[in-house]
């Protein structure tokens, strides 16, 4: 869903086209998610799925013991693809803007001629994927980005409520009561503090992994800040 924002550039009437996308989106996927797990249960005990080390391969062997396995594995593999591209879309077109907007160096900015995709930006993503990768555990990586994806939540759903109490603030052609973002905010910090509670040693690691990410933001920031306000200033 926060992906989906990154790209409304590239969408035509995204004032409309987005909150209806969004809201769409999210009932379907709720229907899908709570039809999965009454089919699970359905087949596999809860207890026994609890248990299973591949709930959802453990359901097909049940359900459908014709299905090949390797099937089955492909389409997981297509699924977590398809969800890693759209991730690396996202990133790119990040950092994209904040290059356009002088926050990050204008090389980033610059746009493939013939693709016309920030390839720079792409490029810089691999790099740093690559490394991420190689650095760590995968699920270490799954658990610190599950984190830093709620803290980010947590600033947005905070940001809105900063907006509708300022002052002379425009209304957007989209708008939902104070309650939500406050109950939104509210929601993602108390997941943010009980994964880190009960995470264990495993938890531990993945925080210290997005906190090690997140502090490496924060110093790229701060050596950057300079330059951009000699960018801006230039082109004022």
């Amino acid at each position: 869903f926060e992906d989906s924002l990154n790209v409304a550039e590239e969408v035509k009437n995204p004032s409309r086209t987005l909150p209806l996308g969004l809201l769409m989106a999210l009932a379907l996927t709720a229907i899908l998610y709570v039809g999965v797990a009454i089919t699970a249960v359905s087949v596999v005990p809860w207890r026994e799925l609890a248990q299973a080390g591949a709930p959802l391969a453990e359901v097909m062997s049940r359900a459908a013991p014709w299905f090949p396995g390797w099937a089955f594995l492909a389409l997981t593999i297509f699924a977590v693809a398809n969800t890693g591209l759209i991730n690396f879309i996202t990133a790119s077109r990040l950092l994209y803007g904040m290059a356009r907007d002088k926050r990050l160096p204008k090389s980033l900015a610059k746009v493939h001629p013939e693709r016309r995709t920030p390839h720079v930006a792409v490029a810089l993503i691999l790099l740093v994927l690559l490394a991420l990768v190689l650095a760590g555990n995968v699920a270490e990586l799954a658990a610190a980005t599950v984190l830093l994806l709620l803290l980010v939540f947590s600033v947005v759903n905070s940001a809105l409520v900063v907006l509708k109490l300022r002052p002379g603030e425009p209304t957007g052609s989209f708008e939902i009561p104070i309650a939500v973002p406050i109950l939104g905010a509210l929601v993602c910090i108390t997941l943010f503090v009980l994964r880190v509670a009960s995470g264990g040693q495993a938890g531990l690691r993945a925080t210290m992994i997005a906190g090690a990410l997140l502090g490496g933001a924060v110093l790229l920031y701060v050596a950057i800040r300079p330059h951009i306000g000699d960018a801006k200033e230039a082109a004022d």
